[in-house]
C-alpha cells in the first residue's frame, strides 16, 4: 500500500469513528432519515446525494477521505449471516 492509500485509510477510519461516537448527540437518526450524511474533520455534512454530500465535504476539507452514509427512512433490525455453505458432516 502507498503511503497516500494508507493516509486516506487512516482517515476514513477516524472519520467513521468520529460519526460514530456523535451521531447520537447530533441526532442524525432523528432528524435526517432518508439522506446521505457524510463526516470528515470532524463535521457532519447532510444532502440528498451520496454525490453532494461528497462535494461538500471535500469543499471544505479537500484533502480529507470523509466518511458517506445513507441512513434509512425507517429504522430496521438488519440480519447478517453467513452465506457460505457449511459441510454437514
Amino acid at each position: 500500500m502507498t503511503p497516500e492509500m494508507a493516509r486516506l485509510f487512516e482517515q476514513g477510519r477516524r472519520n467513521l469513528l468520529w460519526f460514530s461516537e456523535n451521531a447520537e448527540r447530533l441526532g442524525v437518526y432523528k432528524h435526517h432519515r432518508g439522506r446521505y450524511v457524510a463526516a470528515a474533520g470532524g463535521e457532519l455534512f447532510i444532502a440528498d446525494t451520496p454525490e453532494e454530500v461528497e462535494r461538500l465535504a471535500h469543499e471544505k476539507f479537500p484533502d480529507e477521505m470523509p466518511h458517506v452514509r445513507y441512513i434509512f427512512r425507517e429504522n430496521r433490525s438488519r440480519i447478517y449471516a453467513c452465506q457460505r455453505k457449511m459441510d454437514a458432516r
